[in-house]
């Protein structure tokens, strides 16, 4: 089953609001055994109930966006810093901002402060990367609108000043309009 489109999901989350929540349960902690992306996706998940653990999990994802010295291992990592990234900031926004505006909003910044990294180390995908910071920095726009204009001029001002791979430029305006 292809879960494209709105119809295809409303489908998709029908047939499995009709499963029982011990079989779902099952079917994410197998997921959570898995590594990369969607493993980390998962046990982040599976720790959303508690904002410290989750950003205690999300700070971790974005510390493990380093390269490792095997080629093979970092071919396969370009592939999946995208994804990865993707997942973060969807773990921010789900899991994190609803709860705690403040520590959403610091992930973000972190996650910025690691663009170096992730430019670095995802070869031929840095089109997926681009895409996952400028959903971050839409993000970082909602969160900015709730907290105090003066400390999120310092910090998104501070994070653009430092951008070396021109995925920062947009906070200015996308952040700060927004503020």
């Amino acid at each position: 089953m292809r879960v494209d489109g709105r119809e295809a999901f409303e489908r998709a989350r029908e047939r499995l609001r009709l499963r029982d929540s011990d079989s779902l349960a099952a079917f994410l902690l197998s997921l959570a055994q898995e590594s990369g992306p969607l493993g980390e996706q998962v046990r982040t998940f599976v720790v959303g109930d508690d904002v410290t653990e989750t950003v205690a999990s999300v700070r971790e994802r974005i510390s493990r966006l380093e390269s490792p010295s095997d080629y093979d291992h970092r071919h396969s990592l370009g592939r999946e810093i995208g994804v990865s990234l993707d997942f973060i900031v969807d773990s921010i926004e789900r899991l994190v901002l609803p709860l705690d505006a403040n520590a959403a909003f610091e992930l973000l910044v972190a996650l910025f402060e690691a663009d170096g990294v992730a430019m670095e180390n995802c070869r031929d995908y840095h089109w997926e990367v681009e895409c996952a910071y400028e959903r971050a920095a839409g993000l970082m726009a909602q969160a900015a609108t709730l907290l105090p204009r003066a400390d999120v001029e310092a910090r998104v001002k501070a994070l653009v000043a430092g951008d070396g791979y021109e995925l920062r430029a947009g906070l200015v305006a996308v952040v700060l309009s927004g503020s």
